[in-house]
């Protein structure tokens, strides 16, 4: 098994030879194995798709190569009055992250804070996530954490937190705009319709409401996402897709590693702290693990009229 693994990934036949022989195969012997794998119909099937591989796997190591070339290879351009058109044409067509620090602050959005939504909402009830942290798939289980609770009691017991939490959180999964009243706070967010469909807002967005402390772990989304830090902040890290690290021991869409674990196995790790008002364009396939440093809300968008179905992405639930 190991002397055709490495012929399918290209070693010199001379090579393999010589590691068969210091492990004590005799020569004879290890020509004959060498000459029986080439022989093999497995093999001459396998060959091509190993070829491919390994052009693959050059390419990715590329622009791996290329992206340590910046200035600074771990953070994220932070860009002013950038449009709908260089946001499609230079980031989303790329596949570059880059954040927006003044989208948000224009809308109503902005003015968003745990007590005006308790005001506004308190009598809802809303689904949320909890008991999370002694669950190590909290985030691929968040179905089996899920209660629901008027918005008012949940905003209490963010509030009444003894210190940072990963247990109460309300998620994507939830789905309380689409579910909820809360869904007429869209129209607090003014989107671009150069490249967002606005009457798909309800249904390609979502809302995250929780304490400091929340984690969700390390995993990639198969569309491209518009992440709006509306209050506290969030420190968000990002692994570009051509990295092998993430998707080594993935299950489905999460990495099965955190941020700091990719980081020293060689996975290059870019780190940016969202503020109130900025938003983060996440690529579609990058990796990204987010903290909460704060009581915080979020809001989302995946409703680009941009190409950006892209579910056949699932590079973690490939199996040999």
């Amino acid at each position: 098994m190991w002397a055709a693994e490495n012929l399918l990934r290209g070693v010199a036949r001379a090579e393999i030879k010589a590691r068969l022989c210091a492990e004590g195969v005799d020569a004879a012997s290890a020509e004959a194995l060498l000459d029986e794998i080439s022989r093999s119909p497995i093999y001459e099937a396998a060959g091509p798709l190993a070829t491919e591989a390994r052009r693959q796997a050059l390419r990715a190591r590329l622009y791996r190569r290329l992206e340590r070339t910046a200035a600074d290879p771990t953070t994220v351009a932070r860009r002013s009055a950038l449009d709908a058109t260089e946001l499609r044409d230079h980031y989303y067509a790329n596949n570059i992250p880059v954040v927006l620090t003044d989208w948000v602050p224009r809308w109503e959005a902005a003015r968003w804070t745990p007590a005006s939504l308790r005001e506004r909402f308190g009598t809802v009830d809303v689904a949320v996530t909890m008991d999370r942290q002694a669950d190590p798939d909290y985030d691929m289980r968040s179905e089996a954490h899920t209660r629901t609770l008027p918005l008012a009691r949940f905003i209490d017991m963010i509030e009444g937190a003894d210190g940072p939490t990963n247990d109460l959180y309300m998620v994507a999964n939830n789905h309380v705009l689409a579910r909820t009243a809360l869904g007429s706070l869209l129209e607090e967010a003014v989107l671009p319709e150069a490249i967002f469909d606005v009457g798909r807002a309800r249904g390609a967005s979502a809302l995250w409401l929780g304490p400091a402390g929340t984690v969700t772990p390390l995993h990639h989304d198969t569309s491209n996402i518009l992440f709006c830090q509306i209050y506290g902040r969030k420190r968000c890290r990002l692994i570009a897709p051509y990295d092998p690290v993430p998707v080594e021991g993935a299950r489905e869409m999460y990495a099965g590693l955190s941020a700091d674990e990719g980081a020293v196995r060689g996975a290059l790790v870019k780190d940016v702290v969202l503020a109130p008002g900025e938003a983060l364009f996440i690529p579609v396939g990058h990796w990204h693990e987010v903290h909460a440093l704060d009581v915080s809300i979020s809001l989302a968008f995946n409703n680009f009229t941009l190409d950006n179905d892209f579910d056949w992405y699932r590079p973690g639930a490939i199996r040999r």
